[in-house]
């Protein structure tokens, strides 16, 4: 019973040992590539910073945010597309008009 039970710890502190070794291995080299890629990080977040900024510069309209919003057209003007079998909107028709999807204008 007890030779049955010596080859199972031999296996688990070997697995054990293993495992440390590996782990410190892993801290020794994150320390060695942490000090060569230092230098390319910092140039990457002044790169992403000058990004941030030239974005907050750009101001987006309200109207551009609305993601089911349409322009609205005048009356014979063309408000839709035909592509095969299927007709996108282009634009709203003013009151009292309507989309002529046969010709795809204001009518």
């Amino acid at each position: 019973m007890v030779s049955s039970r010596l080859p199972l710890i031999c296996a688990s502190l070997s697995l054990l040992l293993l495992l440390v070794y590996s782990e410190e291995s892993v801290v020794v080299r994150s320390t060695e590539l942490s000090d060569n890629s230092s230098q390319e990080e910092k140039e990457l977040i002044e790169a992403l910073q000058e990004v941030l900024e030239k974005l907050k510069s750009k101001r987006i309209l309200p109207l551009d945010k609305k993601l089911g919003w349409v322009p609205s057209c005048d009356a014979g003007e063309q408000c839709a597309v035909r592509k095969g079998p299927r007709i996108g909107k282009l634009c709203n028709c003013p009151r009292g008009t309507t989309c002529n999807f046969y010709i795809l204008k204001c009518l």
